[in-house]
């Protein structure tokens, strides 16, 4: 027996439920034509129009007498359809071959099917709107309270939409942080098993034939071919390090911060002062925080010619980092677009922007600080 005929019923519930999708539309336009076009064409001052299609289609007159008839007739129809669409057609039963490349073999409806059940839907919803809920809207819109009580709820709405947006947007983006985080233990195994186990291999060969060889010149060229290949190695397993610790560390910031000031051996005071409890980060967000705060602090230490640098930390529902010195500030055209050849700036800007953070940078003669505001949503874990 071949796969297409096992699959044969699948088929045909794909074929049952488009079919009663197609119902469904006309189920639903049966209520827009009965209640909903006739209402709001009065509403919009044509009842002229309303009178000569009922002279015309004096069905229409029947079809209104008896609109909970018609309401629930559609009502059950969509109901079966979205039941046949999402329920009956989909189940693949024992015996049945679900083919990939053949979507209603998997028992799925077409695009458009979906589409057109969701639109008797929304017809539906709309014509029953227009029925049974815009009258009495329109009765208690008079008092002044039931008018507030509809400003309340379309701003509790359109609250919602955006605190979802808001989320989906936070979701979306760890979402891709979570894609960088594996490419990179992908990248560290990768480089640990190929790249530097081949380099300590020709190390390996290189320490070995200098040993062997007699003739100086060899020997010397052997003997810095062996170093640059330790060097190699070495830098390599830095590397690898960096981009295991990405995908270990938590939240080492106030640390990882000190440690750069100090990197950089500046004649400055340091102030490192961090506010509310710290919090699990989300490496990839994390990294990004501490390369733009990395940057600014080698920015004040090389730039500035200042006495004291400030680095303020706050964790609460939101993260903030400033860092502020007292130097001789930036001028407006390298603040604009940065000086020429050096991309500290830009890169700064966008990597506040990969992580959805707000970046601003004010600079004046007594000095300059970089605010790194970042949402919650997009860098804690929890």
């Amino acid at each position: 027996m071949t796969a297409s005929s096992l699959s044969m019923p699948a088929i045909k519930r794909v074929r049952q439920a488009s079919l009663m999708n197609y119902l469904s539309l006309f189920g639903s336009f049966s209520t827009l034509l009965c209640c909903a076009l006739p209402s709001l064409l009065v509403l919009m001052g044509m009842g002229a129009t309303v009178a000569s299609a009922l002279s015309v289609a004096p069905w229409l007159v029947t079809m209104s007498k008896h609109k909970v008839w018609t309401f629930a007739i559609a009502a059950a129809l969509i109901s079966m359809s979205f039941m046949m669409t999402y329920w009956v057609a989909p189940r693949i039963k024992e015996g049945e071959a679900c083919i990939e490349d053949d979507p209603t073999m998997c028992g799925r409806v077409s695009k458009f099917s979906r589409m057109l059940l969701w639109g008797s839907a929304t017809i539906w919803s709309f014509g029953f709107f227009m029925a049974y809920v815009l009258g009495g809207i329109l009765d208690w819109y008079q008092f002044v309270w039931f008018r507030l009580l509809c400003g309340f709820l379309v701003i509790a709405i359109g609250c919602s939409l955006y605190l979802y947006r808001l989320r989906l947007k936070a979701a979306s983006m760890k979402m891709r942080f979570d894609e960088r985080l594996e490419e990179r233990a992908r990248l560290a195994r990768d480089l640990h098993d190929t790249l530097l186990q081949t380099i300590q291999s020709g190390k390996l060969v290189a320490d070995n034939e200098r040993n062997n060889v007699q003739e100086p010149s060899a020997k010397i060229a052997l003997h810095r071919l062996s170093s640059w290949l330790e060097r190699a190695v070495l830098e390599g397993r830095a590397a690898l390090d960096s981009l295991r610790a990405s995908t270990t560390e938590n939240n080492h910031l106030p640390g990882s911060l000190r440690e750069a000031f100090n990197g950089c051996n500046a004649q400055m005071d340091l102030e490192l002062l961090v506010a509310g409890e710290s919090r699990e980060m989300h490496p990839i967000a994390r990294d990004e925080v501490y390369r733009i705060g990395h940057e600014a602090i080698l920015n004040a230490c090389n730039h500035s010619q200042g006495n004291r640098l400030i680095v303020e930390l706050v964790y609460d529902q939101n993260m903030l980092l400033r860092i502020q010195d007292d130097g001789e500030g930036i001028a407006p055209h390298i603040l604009q677009a940065g000086r020429s050849g050096h991309y500290g700036l830009i890169g700064m800007r966008e990597r506040a922007a990969r992580i959805g953070a707000k970046l601003t940078v004010v600079s004046s003669a007594t000095g300059t600080i970089v605010t790194l505001f970042v949402p919650g949503e997009a860098i804690f874990l929890a």
